[in-house]
């Protein structure tokens, strides 16, 4: 089957939803109280990013994108996904009580996808403490808090599916599996367990061809992203440990002809020229049993036991090689080359976008007797007409839709194109936040907000 893995956020507009059936555990009264405790302490998180040009020529825009996250302190500091503030140019988070405050990148993790970000109100604010994610068995209920979809703080229940999950992410995946829900925008929300503690943090889903949600979400457990948070609140910041050694999975087939016995480690497959490993004379097809007497089950529980080594201490590690066990010391070293992916966009790139005007994704029409025939309009309607909305723009995000008509902006009527691009250019030079239209359609009337200057 056909699948495709995805990361949970949201860009701009709902796309449509697909029905499926329901695969998670139903809510359960005792549900109800776990989630007033903990809706407060979950957030929303809009962003502008920069959309890559359409096609050769076109200048690249601003697109809004939905995300979650969840503060884990009084002071405002808030967990999310990396992938959802990679290249922002401007976020702002959202309260479960409506209140909304600009944000400041305080780190992206450099090997995992888990940033910080934060929020200053002037008073404390509720947050949620970490559980134990080693507690964690299979069948375990949990609640999903998020913002699926862009439309808002939204609660799904289910069961922990499965443990130790590797989606190719890192090298050392070790995903929880769930079957509540998460969706698009979902990414960086909190899975709780049943007491109001966060089990995870909610990350991707597979997602088929159909776009709809199976059943199969994936969050990183909370003892992984707890070690990583408190790295990146440590003004030290203390990197990953590295060997320098690339491992995988032992078979019964490779035991056998290694001469090892079965399950005994993680066999060798690389080492890094220079590295620790290398200069401890270790070699691809040692098959390693410990580090500092400490079994593991899989390659990756090693590479996640290596990276959080402090740098500097020293490694005992117990292999098979030729047959035999031997006792290997190595010192443990920084790893090397890191380059964490995204962050807050560099600030002069996110002056050239600020620069420009925004580009709302409408093309607009002055109304003809061909489009109030075309789109069925009023006789005596004046204003300009919608004749197209990109799918990826702000103005689908609002639900503008082609044959919609502009009557006014900002209290002024308008009746050609360029009195609304006018419109939108002032108030960006005057760095206004939003621009106010009136739109009209066979519904009726209704007022719109026009970003212009969150960006900044």
């Amino acid at each position: 089957m056909h699948r495709l893995l995805i990361c949970a956020t949201v860009a701009l507009a709902i796309t449509g939803l697909t029905h499926v059936p329901a695969f998670a555990r139903s809510m359960e009264s005792s549900d109800a109280k776990v989630v007033q405790q903990a809706t407060p302490a979950v957030v929303n998180i809009s962003l502008w990013k920069v959309k890559p040009p359409l096609k050769a020529g076109d200048s690249p825009r601003r697109v809004k994108v939905y995300g979650s996250g969840f503060i884990i302190d009084p002071s405002g500091i808030i967990v999310t996904n990396k992938h959802v503030i990679d290249g922002a140019i401007g976020i702002t988070v959202i309260m479960a009580n409506g209140d909304q405050a600009p944000a400041k990148l305080l780190a992206p993790a450099a090997m995992l996808d888990v940033a910080l970000v934060k929020i200053d109100v002037g008073h404390p604010l509720p947050y949620l403490k970490w559980a134990n994610s080693d507690d964690v068995k299979v069948g375990d209920p949990v609640l999903t808090i998020g913002n699926p979809l862009g439309i808002g703080l939204s609660v799904s229940a289910g069961i922990v599916s499965a443990l130790n999950r590797d989606i190719k992410d890192t090298p050392f995946d070790n995903y929880i599996q769930t079957d509540a829900a998460i969706n698009h925008g979902n990414s960086g929300g909190p899975l709780i367990d049943q007491d109001g503690n966060v089990v995870a943090i909610d990350t991707a889903l597979i997602n088929p061809d159909s776009g709809g949600f199976i059943g199969i979400g994936f969050a990183i457990p909370s003892n992984s992203a707890k070690f990583v948070v408190d790295r990146l609140l440590d003004p030290n910041h203390p990197k990953p440990g590295w060997l320098g050694v690339s491992l995988q999975d032992l078979t019964p087939e490779l035991a056998k002809a290694l001469g090892v016995p079965p399950r005994a480690g993680s066999i060798i497959s690389a080492i890094d020229p220079g590295s620790p490993a290398s200069l401890a004379a270790l070699r691809p097809g040692d098959v390693l049993e410990k580090i500092d007497n400490e079994s593991q089950t899989d390659s990756r529980a090693f590479l996640r036991d290596i990276v959080m080594m402090p740098v500097g201490a020293k490694a005992q590690l117990t292999i098979w090689r030729d047959g035999k066990q031997l006792s290997i010391a190595t010192a443990v070293a920084e790893w090397p080359n890191i380059m964490p992916a995204g962050g807050v966009m560099n600030p002069h790139m996110a002056a050239m976008m600020i620069q420009k005007a925004p580009d709302p994704g409408v093309k607009l029409q002055p109304i003809t007797e061909a489009t109030r025939k075309q789109y069925s309009l009023d006789p005596k309607l004046d204003g300009v007409v919608v004749a197209s909305v990109e799918q990826d723009s702000e103005a689908h995000d609002l639900g503008i839709v082609p044959g919609d008509v502009i009557t006014s902006v900002q209290g002024e009527a308008v009746t050609t194109p360029a009195q609304v691009t006018h419109a939108v250019m002032a108030a960006h030079e005057q760095h206004r936040p939003y621009l106010a239209v009136l739109i009209q359609n066979k519904d009726g009337a209704r007022w719109v907000s026009i970003s212009i200057g969150d960006a900044s």
